[in-house]
């Protein structure tokens, strides 16, 4: 798996798209390749430590949020800068688990100069999980416009299946509802909600029948079920194709409290 990330406030190059970083895996090590902007610069040519705790904290909580697949907080971080990080060289970041317990997940960085194989920094960091069904889509001046843009659309998914979980409120549901999900840009793509009058269940796969079938990307199908677009204006815009032949789309929508 290969994430491609912006990183919009870290950095005016290139213009209007922040620092660009593209995350790999390698085996349980999440790797990032890439030369400092020169913006970075604290002095000419060496990368500013600020700017390299920045790019270590977004790493690291990137791999605490895959191995739990749920939102994460910092909770705490430590950086020891052994030598100057150039602006100027191909550098190497890798960050890995150490442990992922109940509540926190601590994760290890280190940053090495392709060009001398030297060590320029390390971190350590303890990430908290967040529940989503704990957190208000509309609070404060949260950016969930870009929400997919900023992480990867799988583990956003993720999120999302854990919040809709927690958030299904039994008894709206009068008969069982199977809908058929079809993500183009998530991993697996092909999923099944079931939801009943008790519970819901959400599932990887494809349904062999279903009550409503809906395909598009992430971003459309959180849309879709916090309400942010009706199915009409997912349609409209191309954004989505959505079939509910027995019109049950709204009295599901209706069991969610998100």
């Amino acid at each position: 798996m290969q994430f491609d990330n912006s990183i919009p406030w870290i950095s005016a190059e290139p213009a209007g798209r922040g620092l660009a970083v593209q995350i790999a895996w390698d085996d349980d090590h999440a790797v990032l390749r890439l030369t400092m902007p020169r913006v970075a610069q604290a002095a000419p040519g060496i990368a500013h430590g600020g700017f390299l705790s920045a790019i270590a904290d977004h790493v690291m909580g990137f791999v605490a949020a895959q191995r739990t697949g749920r939102p994460v907080a910092t909770r705490q971080m430590v950086v020891d800068y052994l030598a100057p990080t150039p602006t100027s060289a191909a550098m190497t970041i890798r960050a890995w688990a150490d442990d992922v317990g109940d509540r926190d997940v601590a994760v290890s960085l280190q940053c090495v100069n392709d060009r001398s194989g030297k060590i320029t920094f390390k971190a350590r960091g303890t990430y908290a999980r967040v529940s989503p069904a704990r957190r208000s889509a509309g609070a404060g001046d949260a950016d969930y416009d870009t929400l997919e843009e900023r992480f990867d659309p799988s583990q956003v998914l993720a999120w999302l299946t854990t919040a809709l979980a927690k958030a299904y409120r039994p008894g709206v549901v009068s008969r069982p509802v199977l809908i058929a999900v079809d993500v183009r840009d998530a991993n697996p793509r092909l999923w099944t909600v079931s939801a009943t009058a008790d519970s819901l269940s959400i599932e990887a796969g494809d349904p062999a029948e279903w009550d409503v079938r809906f395909t598009g990307n992430v971003r459309a199908w959180r849309e879709l079920v916090y309400r942010a677009k009706t199915a009409d204006q997912l349609i409209d815009a191309g954004l989505a194709t959505i079939e509910d032949p027995d019109g049950v789309l709204p009295v599901f929508l209706g069991s969610l409290g998100v």
